[in-house]
């Protein structure tokens, strides 16, 4: 690196052992901006096992003069000669003492070792009500361009209404035997949406079973004349329901098949006792999606915006 650091501050990438205290950096910016986390450390470290990320080379930690870790960055190239996502965090008790500043050139610095040359983007997302996260962004040279909402919902005071797939189409659990079929839904869905990342089916299948939260009694699928119509993948993160993907294939689309996978998945986490479920995407792909989670009981309790900055070649 080749900025200059405050006095009694150490940057240095992160080992394993330093999972929970860079949890807890991100956590505390979440209570700051939303009141509760919805960040786990079982989330951070499916991160670290993402493909073409090095411990090594693409996350640090920034340490304070007692050694507390107060800050953490990370860079990804999330979309191989594309797409460059990353991200900085800086305990809320430590800002305004140009951290934060520090860290961004910390994720340019090495974005541009990424790209080696090559035109990429680089993005970082800030919450709608980050002011400070948003200014610093800006001043750096990246500017919004779409917005990723998460909606919520409490099962306990409000459980789910039944299911009721449209006719001939059957609900049940995810198997070992729908593997192929689940990942071919998702790729028609999701292939022509931005920031989609295309991965070898090993890689893509590793990402999601190996993930600590996995469980294929919560992952729901629909079943229609012989072959797989939808999917949801839902993960219990502890304190939260989490649904990362619903996806219904084009022929079976406007027929309720999304409204009902999502009350199956609701009805699934409401039975381990999970009374908190969230789930994210982005608004300006499928602005009708609002409806269908709003229909369902949802409310909208986060708004982040992904801010982009140009590399040229």
């Amino acid at each position: 690196m080749t900025m200059e650091l405050p006095t009694g501050y150490v940057v240095r990438h992160p080992s394993p052992r330093d999972s929970e205290a860079v949890t807890q950096v991100v956590v505390a910016g979440d209570i700051a901006d939303f009141g509760e986390p919805d960040f786990t450390e079982d989330d951070l470290l499916d991160d670290w096992k993402r493909p073409r990320f090095d411990l090594e080379y693409d996350a640090w930690v920034l340490a304070g003069p007692t050694g507390r870790i107060v800050g953490y960055a990370f860079v990804w190239e999330a979309q191989p000669g594309e797409d460059i996502e990353a991200d900085a965090f800086v305990l809320p008790e430590y800002q305004g003492r140009g951290l934060g500043n520090l860290l961004i050139d910390v994720i340019e610095e090495r974005a541009a070792e990424v790209a080696a040359g090559r035109a990429m983007r680089v993005g970082v997302y800030a919450s709608k009500v980050n002011e400070a996260k948003r200014a610093l962004l800006e001043k750096h040279g990246f500017a919004p361009v779409h917005t990723v909402l998460r909606l919520k919902i409490d099962l306990e005071h409000r459980p789910p209404d039944a299911a009721e797939p449209p006719a001939g189409v059957t609900l049940r659990a995810f198997g070992p035997e729908d593997e192929a079929a689940v990942r071919a839904t998702m790729l028609e869905v999701f292939e022509s949406h931005r920031r989609y990342t295309r991965r070898r089916f090993e890689e893509w299948l590793d990402l999601r079973l190996q993930h600590p939260a996995f469980d294929p009694g919560l992952w729901r699928v629909a079943e229609a004349e012989g072959g797989l119509v939808g999917a949801a993948l839902v993960y219990d993160v502890g304190g939260t329901g989490y649904m990362s993907s619903l996806a219904v294939r084009s022929d079976w689309r406007g027929r309720g098949v999304g409204p009902a996978l999502l009350r199956d998945s609701f009805a699934a986490l409401r039975e381990r006792g999970q009374m908190r479920v969230l789930i994210s995407f982005d608004a300006d792909a499928a602005p009708e999606m609002v409806r269908m989670f709003e229909a369902a009981g949802m409310r909208i309790h986060e708004q982040h915006d992904w801010f982009e900055k140009f590399l040229p070649a």
